[in-house]
């Protein structure tokens, strides 16, 4: 079938037969830079495949002076092959190959031949025995793999004259080799860069698969030391040799792609994170990868140390040098130096800059516009700061994962050993990971140090491995450090020593050189987490341990930090470096006995910044005796002072000559002041005062200044009687806690205009409020003795809590509070004089908790109040029970959405019924209505309920049947809860249930249908009180345990979950406690007795707040489904759909949560399989489901 043989001219025989000689003489005479990579040559290397009439003279005859310059032989057609049998002598070649250089060219598919080398190419390739490197000239990788253009045409052509079976082998060969990463030349590209970065992707090929670099996860002995060149003439010893690389592989992918190597534009990318992640190494791995594709390449390494000893103008010179290997001449010959930049242009270059810690080094490195686009430049830096503007993407080295940590620490601290370890080794080796969280650097000098040690030694380091850090790690560990100046070093220790783990505005506030509310004020604390030193976590500045147990060890040779309490009172006595303390934070809970303060205790720290004196057992120090005593009083002129907590302060007032201007923070609990200090006193930086629970205290004039003060907390401060009028002044005081401020008896007028939280709860003797603000968004009244709402609370149009709980003197509320919008949640519980709601319709429509219990109402409030009539029709649908039969309908116009309402409480309430529309509440989640004891009705519920509690409900006959319409594929789990409804009638029961039985149905299969993940909990519940398992429950027994037999075909594909039921009956004599849960332990066993499956389920129960306890009355029945989602095997040697005999095995226990409830039994228990339907529910509209017995088992399934 071949058609190439007229490929052969005479008029090229003399052309190729001088190539052919031309080859021959250079692989004869060599070349001075040849590189010879096997010396024994026992096989070719490079096979070329590619198209004769197109490409046999100029650039291969470029490329093969180029291989064999470099010591690659290979294989190319010629006339010596003439002669012979063509097609054996090609196949044989391509088998001695070690790589296949196969170039795509638009008239390649003219030559059947080579198409047939291309198939026997992919097939060695597919063996994993070749290598097949795709060059696409002047073509592109998808007129190959989609055969357009004149690439395609000449396919066609030939495909016409062939069989079917070849013309399928040569398509799929040309979209497997087309499909790999290649190298391309564009029209205008350069033919002799593309020669060069195929002959370095050979080399690189070559020695990978000859084994002259080691793999990047080498299995090196422990202790062997390989060094990596840094440019020309320079060492750098990385961990690529020397040890294992743990996970290193993923991030080199995820930094490959923002490189986008095949992309067209420079990029440049900074590699940034802590010291000691990887950063180095990631890039130089990443350089010996790449470096072969570009005709330029340097690393420079260490640019930091070089910029202090050499400056940054040598940097550039450094780097030129390395790309030009060498021949660059340091003159300030202007001529000379444009011609290198000229040269320098010519190439696109890949460059590593490791180590960068300022900008000018950038700009000296990457400056003057010498730089050919397309180049690829890594950036490593502790400063993502650095790099920010100036690079096209950031690459944050994450920390490794908890695999990888352990086999990093593993290698360390066993070595060869690493598998003969176990037991306590094991143990203490993941505590030792957890601590390093998982930081390359700290694993390695952990796993060092423990190398070779005993358990002993290894428990030991445990048990101290958090307040002192070995010598050894020292100076590993100072260049962490070594990167701040000196404020943000101060700033660094004081979060150490005293901040971690603190809100982040808090220590920002405390800290910063600048004002944290200021966008571009100097912030040493943002600089930190810049380095990668600390980090922001959910709003609280974090760090890494291990950096902070060696950073306290460092601490700062000019300041002292104390917070071990000996150091403290050691310090306190002898007063010896009273001037150089910084901080003292004094846990009173390692006192053993009480101090007495001289009264110069503190006089010459005159640079203390933070003071702390606390219980970290007690936060109140209930004990009646003061630890602190200072009967004479002490002098106190704290000028620098920003933090001051003392509990239980013990003077009156602050000291006169103490000085707040730097203040932040004032802290005293607890304490016996009367007032805060004597007079008025510029406090412009003051932000929080807690003066809570000083009972004394009467005045708060002495903070008339403190304008910028947010919070002020005055909790339980039970002589003050009025706020000052110069409260006024706090423009920034956005919340105000009087809570327990039992002589209040009045606010002042004034408008606080950022308040946003006013708690006045328990306030007894507050008959009045005044609007302070119409800021607020809190506002907590519980506890108060007013008896309204001022008509001016409908000027706070964005409050969204209300709280009214207890208050007995309040008898309506105003109609304006239909004009609060923003109202969200509204308490009224235990306002035992409210009637009911003011005529609000159609307002409250934001409301999503209310919660009305214990109110003086004779009826439930309207639903008006909570729904709109306008509004377009519903999208969802619900499901309508008519007998045997349940109609699918829209959910009436009007009624979605239109109702925020999601939690309502109306329990002990005097109701009768509820309101007939309540299913108008289409978003309502929670509805209790506990120890209602006149209802007697409950009518149709919301669709959307997920939990309804009517316990103690005595009066409570009916229920509307079904009780509620359920919205399909919605909430999955719902509870519904008629504990003690004694008087329920059996009807009521049995719909009850029945409504239970229909929709976990719908709910189990949708969820296996659309395989709605894992339900490691019962579904819906329900209890009622009764004395028998349901009857159509398939399995039933006495006692807590059930054993049955299951059919062969139990768990095939039909099957979606599990009914479980247990009867259970309490101890009359005895209080039930306020937490019941009734759960069973469910083991499903084959016929040798060995168990695969196993799990366990809450079937159903109750928690109550602490101080209630709920008693049942009577027997109970629990009713309860599960999915068969998360319901896991233990082996996987058991198909669904084998003929398994299996026992199952059901147990069932009452437990308050912890452990079993003495004096409750269960008495009776059941379980049934649950089927899907034989036809699955597919069409909505005017479907029908009945509930029917399976054939097996009489488990019961859904027919649709």
């Amino acid at each position: 079938d071949d058609d190439d043989d007229d490929d052969d001219d005479d008029d090229d025989s003399a052309e190729d037969n001088t190539v052919n000689e031309e080859m021959k003489q250079q692989n004869v005479i060599g070349s001075s830079t040849m590189v010879t990579y096997d010396k024994t040559q026992p096989k070719q290397k490079v096979f070329i495949s590619f198209s004769r009439t197109e490409l046999r003279s100029g650039f291969i005859r470029h490329l093969l002076g180029a291989l064999t310059r470099k010591g690659v032989s290979f294989y190319i057609e010629g006339d010596e092959w003439r002669g012979e049998d063509l097609g054996s002598l090609s196949f044989k070649r391509i088998e001695e190959s070690m790589i296949a250089l196969v170039i795509f060219s638009s008239r390649y598919t003219e030559s059947a031949w080579c198409l047939d080398e291309l198939v026997k190419i992919k097939e060695l390739m597919d063996e994993s025995k070749l290598v097949a490197v795709p060059l696409f000239y002047m073509v592109e990788p998808s007129q190959i793999k989609e055969l357009e253009g004149e690439f395609g045409d000449s396919f066609r052509d030939l495909c016409s004259m062939n069989r079917e079976s070849r013309v399928i082998k040569w398509m799929e060969a040309l979209e497997s080799v087309a499909s790999k990463k290649g190298i391309y030349l564009k029209e205008q590209g350069s033919e002799s860069e593309i020669v060069y970065l195929t002959v370095m992707e050979v080399l690189k090929i070559i020695l990978q698969r000859e084994k002259e670099i080691p793999s990047l996860f080498p299995s090196a002995e422990k202790g062997k030391s390989t060094e990596l060149p840094s440019g020309k003439g320079e060492k750098h010893e990385t961990y690529l040799h020397k040890y294992p690389l743990f996970g290193m592989e993923q991030r080199m992918e995820q930094l490959r792609k923002k490189l986008e190597f095949d992309c067209d534009d420079t990029r440049i990318i900074g590699v940034v994170g802590m010291p000691g992640i990887g950063k180095t190494t990631l890039a130089m791995m990443l350089y010996e990868e790449w470096k072969y594709r570009f005709i330029r390449s340097a690393s420079l390494l260490g640019i930091r140390k070089m910029s202090e000893a050499c400056g940054s103008v040598r940097l550039q010179e450094t780097l030129w040098e390395h790309l030009l290997e060498g021949n660059f001449p340091v003159t300030g010959d202007q001529t000379m130096h444009e011609s290198m930049l000229a040269e320098l242009r010519k190439n696109k270059i890949f460059v590593v800059l490791d180590d960068v810690s300022d900008k000018h080094q950038l700009m000296s490195l990457l400056g003057r516009d010498w730089i050919k686009e397309g180049s690829m430049i890594v950036i490593t830096t502790c400063d993502k700061s650095l790099v920010e503007g100036f690079v096209d993407d950031t690459y944050v080295v994450p920390k490794l994962n908890d695999r990888e940590a352990f086999r990093l620490f593993s290698y360390h601290a066993f070595g060869e050993h690493i598998h003969s370890r176990g037991g306590t080794f094991l143990t203490l080796s993941r505590m030792f990971v957890d601590y390093a969280e998982g930081h390359p650097l700290a694993l390695k000098l952990l796993g060092s140090e423990l190398y070779g040690k005993d358990e002993a030694y290894w428990a030991s380091k445990l048990e101290t491995i958090t307040e002192s850090s070995s010598v050894m790690f020292q100076d590993d560990w100072r260049l962490f450090t070594d990167q701040l100046n000196e404020k943000q070093k101060d700033v660094f220790l004081d979060i150490v020593c005293f901040f971690k783990s603190e809100d982040e505005y808090f220590v920002r506030s405390l800290l910063d050189s600048g004002d944290p509310d200021s966008t571009d004020a100097v912030s040493e604390v943002k600089d930190l987490v810049n380095k990668f030193l600390i980090r922001f976590a959910d709003g609280r500045v974090e760090m890494n341990v291990p950096l902070c147990t060696f950073s306290k060890d460092l601490a700062s040779p000019r300041w002292l930090r104390l917070w071990n309490y000996e150091d403290i009172i050691s310090e306190l006595k002898q007063k010896s470096d009273a001037n150089n303390v910084r901080g003292i934070f004094l846990d009173m809970s390692k006192l053993t006995t009480s101090m007495w303060l001289e009264p110069l205790t503190f006089i010459n720290m005159r640079n203390l910044r933070y003071m702390k004196i606390y219980d970290s057992c007690c936060p109140r120090q209930c004990e009646a005796d003061c630890k602190f005593n200072c009967p004479e009083g002490f002098k106190f002129p704290l000028e620098e002072v920003r933090y001051l907590h003392w509990l239980k302060f013990p003077l009156k007032e602050l000291p006169v000559d103490f000085r707040p201007e730097n203040l932040v923070d004032l802290s005293l609990p607890y304490s016996n002041i009367t007032q805060v200090w004597e007079g008025e006193k510029d406090t412009p930086r003051l932000k929080w005062v807690d003066l809570s629970y000083s009972s004394e205290l009467l005045d708060l004039s002495a903070l008339s200044k403190a304008e910028n003060l947010q919070r002020l907390n005055l909790e339980g401060c039970t002589s003050l009687k009025q706020l000052p009028a110069e409260i006024q002044n706090m423009k920034s005081l956005v919340c105000l806690n009087l809570r327990g401020c039992i002589s209040l008896w009045s606010l002042p007028k004034m408008n606080l205009i950022s308040l946003q939280t006013l708690i006045l709860s328990d306030c007894s003797n507050l008959d009045e409020f005044e609007l302070i603000s119409e800021s607020i968004e809190f506002l907590h009244l519980d506890g108060t003795a007013i008896k309204r709402l001022p008509p001016a609370i409908q000027k706070l149009q964005r409050l969204v809590v209300l709280n009214l709980k207890n208050c007995k003197r309040l008898r309506c509320l105003p109609n304006s509070l239909g004009n609060l919008k923003a109202l969200e949640k509204l308490i009224l519980s235990g306002c035992s004089r409210l009637a009911n709601l003011p005529d609000v319709r159609n307002s409250l429509r934001h409301l999503q908790v209310l919660l009305f219990d214990g109110t003086g109402a004779k009826e439930m409030p309207s639903t008006s109040c909570f729904t709109v009539s306008e509004g377009t029709a519903s999208a969802d649908m619900f499901l309508q029970p008519q007998g045997s039969h349940c109609s699918v309908r829209e959910w009436p116009c009007g009624v979605s959405r239109v109702s925020s309402l999601r939690h309502l409480c109306l329990s002990r309430s005097d109701f009768v019924s509820l309101q007939p529309d309540i299913w108008k509440l289409y978003n309502l989640k929670w509805l209790d209505v506990k120890y209602c004891e006149n209802l007697i009705y409950v009518p149709l519920l919301p669709p959307r309920l997920q939990y309804f509690d009517a316990h103690g409900c005595v009066s409570l006959e009916r229920v509307a049947n079904p009780i509620a319409f359920p919205v399909l594929s919605d909430q999955i789990h719902a509870t519904f809860n008629f504990s003690n409804c004694k008087n329920l009638d059996q009807d009521a029961k049995d719909d009850i249930v029945s409504y239970t039985q229909w929709r976990s149905q719908l709910v189990l299969d949708e969820l296996t249908r659309y395989n709605g993940g894992l339900v490691f909990d019962v579904l819906i519940g329900t209890c009622v009180p009764g004395w028998e398992v349901p009857a159509w429950f398939s399995h039933r027994a006495a006692g807590s345990v059930l054993k049955r037999k299951l059919h062969l075909h139990w768990s095939d594909n039909k099957f979606t979950g599990i009914g479980l039921s247990a009867v259970i009956v309490f101890d009359g004599n005895r209080n039930q406690g306020n937490r019941v849960v009734v759960k069973c332990n469910c083991e499903f066993k084959n016929e040798d007795g060995s168990t695969y499956i196993r799990f366990s389920r809450t079937v159903g129960g109750w928690s109550e707040p602490s101080s209630t306890r709920r008693n049942i009355m009577s027997s109970h029945v629990l009713v309860g489904f599960t999915s068969r989602i998360g319901i896991n095997k233990i082996s996987d040697e058991y198909d669904d759909e084998k003929c398994v005999c299996t026992e199952a095995i059901i147990k069932f226990e009452v437990t308050d949560g912890v452990e079993e409830i003495k004096g409750c039994e269960v008495v009776k228990c059941g379980f049934t399989l649950v089927y899907a339907p034989e036809e699955r529910f597919e069409n909505i509209s005017g479907t029908e489901a009945n509930t029917q017995k399976s054939g097996q088992d009489n488990s019961w399934i859904l027919s649709y």
